[in-house]
């Protein structure tokens, strides 16, 4: 089992239960077995708020964190009594959590679960920071593709299509469903932090400087989400404007060639006897009709400056 207690609480009684920190992975069920019998706590129920139980305080998280290259909304449980901390994480863990973990090692005090708690609180805002950071970048970039995509032209010359467009559209709903995972996941750490201080009596002071800290992470992650709303609205218009230029051009092309197609399907037909056949310029006359008829069209459409 993957216990990880303080240096000052004995690890080799591990049938009773003990002080410090226990950290369970979701897929080691033999381990969440043995600590639900020793400590009296279903770990494995489905948790979507703060619930009492046993003596332990059941605190769900969901955050968005940085794996490897990409970020994933990971979702963990924290059950917290006055002696234990208990983290229940994902297979693929969480590198806040072992930055902590680490941080704890390395003390030369005691720390309460309480106090482990708070700090596991904190890294986890420090961790929004980066991300909302790291998110605010993204959104300049997608931000200079959505004005590029305005102007009608990219770097290499070519017109903008719909499907570039789409790209662009694709990276901000992304960043918008992040950004909508981290204010989410503040949320749930304001109420972690709320329960702290009620259940087990943490320092008002400490906890609302923490509380502090998750009301600024999540408005800042609230204007980058602003941002991308607007980006995104930018976006819808600049692609309804090319879809309009699509049919007008369409239509004006159509104008410009409905004439000379009667012109066509009417000489095309068999009929016995047609005069025109018989002028010496019939052939040029049916042919400046033709091009007559298609340029009336066009000077109108210029002249209403429908070509602009």
């Amino acid at each position: 089992m993957n216990y990880f207690v303080n240096p000052t609480v004995s690890q080799t009684d591990t049938k009773k239960p003990q002080k410090g920190w226990i950290r369970l992975k979701s897929h080691n069920r033999k381990a969440l077995s043995e600590v639900q019998k020793l400590y009296g706590v279903d770990l494995e129920q489905e948790v979507t708020h703060a619930v009492e139980e046993n003596g332990f305080v059941l605190l769900p998280v969901e955050m968005p964190v940085l794996i490897g290259e990409h970020f994933r909304s990971v979702r963990f449980l924290m059950a917290l009594s006055s002696d234990v901390l208990i983290t229940l994480e994902p297979e693929s863990g969480i590198a806040p959590i072992d930055d902590v973990e680490a941080r704890v090692k390395l003390s030369s005090e005691e720390i309460s679960s309480k106090d482990m708690v708070l700090m596991l609180i904190e890294t986890l805002i420090d961790t929004t920071h980066e991300t909302v950071n790291h998110i605010s970048l993204a959104l300049d970039s997608l931000a200079q593709e959505a004005l590029a995509t305005s102007g009608g032209f990219d770097l290499k010359g070519r017109q903008v299509g719909v499907a570039d467009i789409a790209d662009t559209a694709i990276g901000l709903g992304e960043a918008e469903e992040l950004l909508a995972h981290t204010v989410e996941g503040q949320l749930m750490l304001a109420r972690a932090v709320r329960w702290v201080r009620r259940t087990m009596k943490a320092d008002y002071t400490d906890t609302s400087i923490i509380l502090s800290d998750i009301q600024g992470s999540r408005r800042h992650a609230q204007f980058q989400h602003s941002k991308v709303r607007n980006v995104q609205q930018s976006l819808m218009t600049t692609l309804d404007l090319k879809q309009n230029q699509i049919i007008k051009i369409f239509t004006i092309v159509t104008a410009v060639f409905t004439p000379p197609t009667l012109i066509a399907a009417y000489y095309g037909q068999n009929f016995a006897y047609m005069p025109e056949l018989g002028f010496a310029w019939g052939e040029w006359s049916v042919m400046a009709a033709t091009a007559f008829f298609a340029l009336v069209p066009m000077l109108y459409i210029k002249k209403k400056g429908w070509l602009r």
